[in-house]
């Protein structure tokens, strides 16, 4: 007798359903399916498929490795374009190492670590003894602020950046802020503007948490910049082209 492939008991021909990927069977009752969804596989031209959990995961797994695909084919497009831009400058560099895929993928896994979180810059740091109350501090400081950029966040967790320095008074260590999802990060870098129009906040400066790799690329891109301004080139600026800060010319299009 066939078992089902979900707790490997029996099955009967009624109260089983097939999986349209690897055709193994299953009790509907272990299928999660409500009975409405079990009506709708019985029609023979239904639209509806079903896939068991072990399907299910394989799915979203090849769904994610299509992502990292994409996402080290955009890397390799930065090491391209910036090794483009300094051989067009004529700067003498030394060779660039190309990295392995080993550290494409971390570099990969570092910006999803990091998509999620803001960090914030020029915030006054109250010199509390206790470490906790400090956090408390923090957190209550930065809900007010994204409650002035209309961001709610039920959930956040701020991380001051750096070493504390008891004998100083007038500390403004940086605020890591990690937010639930990227997209609530996202609106919060969109509407950093907004506190400009604060009187508490617009000394407040909201980046995005970029990894040493994207660092190291802006920092070279502003280089460039201040070079080719310092040769009377007054009509360029930095424009991130596919993620990547690139040096190029007002009113030019880029590919």
């Amino acid at each position: 007798m066939t078992s089902c492939a979900i707790c490997n008991n029996g099955l009967t021909p009624e109260k089983e359903i097939t999986c349209d990927m690897c055709r193994n069977y299953i009790h509907t009752t272990c299928s999660g399916l409500s009975r409405t969804e079990l009506q709708c596989l019985k029609n023979k031209d239904r639209k509806l498929s079903f896939h068991c959990p072990t399907c299910s995961d394989l799915k979203l797994q090849l769904v994610k490795l299509h992502e990292l695909t994409s996402t080290v084919g955009a890397l390799e497009s930065e090491l391209r374009i910036l090794k483009e831009s300094m051989t067009s400058r004529d700067v003498k560099i030394n060779p660039i190492k190309v990295p392995d895929v080993e550290c494409i993928i971390q570099e990969v896994s570092d910006r999803q670590r990091r998509k999620n979180n803001i960090i914030l810059y020029n915030v006054s740091e109250n010199v509390l003894n206790n470490r906790n109350d400090q956090a408390a501090a923090d957190k209550e400081l930065v809900g007010e602020l994204l409650q002035m950029l209309d961001v709610s966040v039920d959930n956040l967790r701020t991380i001051r950046l750096g070493k504390f320095d008891s004998s100083r008074t007038d500390m403004k260590r940086p605020i890591k802020v990690c937010l639930p999802d990227g997209d609530i990060a996202s609106k919060a870098f969109q509407r950093r503007q907004k506190l400009r129009t604060s009187d508490k906040f617009k000394n407040v400066f909201l980046v995005k948490d970029k990894t040493p790799m994207q660092l190291k690329l802006y920092r070279e891109a502003r280089q460039e910049l201040l070079t080719r301004k310092a040769a009377d080139e007054t009509d360029v600026y930095i424009k991130y082209i596919n993620d990547v800060p690139k040096v190029v010319k007002a009113g030019k299009p880029e590919n």
